[in-house]
């Protein structure tokens, strides 16, 4: 992943691995606590002291993150940046918005609902009765297996019910 900053160098940040996940800080560090972790980082990773490749290739990353972070205006970009990473993110599939309904590849929920709500698979969003009314093999199946735990009880009443 690149990002540009406004003088047009690039940013080579996986969204996953942060500068400050690099560092090992929280967002909230101050200048003092970056220097100092980076200091201490330097001495552990530094070619001088592990030869390694994967201390080469870790120094680097430190660096990198190091020269971005020190710098106020640096800083303030790459935060903005990261911020509309996680801003572009609330339009996936898989994050809701709140108050939003969820709904498996079973599509939308059938009847009126009773019991508790399934939030995975392809029933997300129904609840156990509706489950039961549409598809009861369904609920033999989450009966054994281990993501139908928190649903066991619920689940051997409903088919005790036949």
């Amino acid at each position: 992943m690149l990002a540009t900053d406004d003088a047009g160098t690039q940013m080579k940040t996986d969204p996953r691995m942060t500068h400050y996940k690099v560092l090992m800080l929280a967002e909230i560090a101050d200048q003092e606590i970056i220097s100092t972790v980076y200091r201490k980082l330097a001495q552990r990773y530094h070619p001088d002291v592990d030869p390694s490749p994967e201390a080469a290739r870790r120094m680097a990353a430190v660096n990198e993150a190091y020269e971005t972070l020190r710098d106020p205006d640096r800083r303030r970009k790459y935060d903005e940046w990261l911020a509309s990473r996680r801003d572009r993110r609330t339009g996936d599939r898989l994050i809701r918005a709140p108050g939003e309904v969820p709904v498996g590849a079973a599509g939308p929920a059938v009847g009126p609902p009773s019991g508790s709500v399934v939030d995975f698979g392809r029933y997300t969003g129904w609840t156990l009765g509706q489950i039961k009314r549409t598809d009861p093999e369904f609920l033999e199946w989450l009966l054994r297996a281990p993501m139908g735990r928190a649903y066991r009880a619920e689940i051997q009443a409903l088919l005790s019910r036949r």
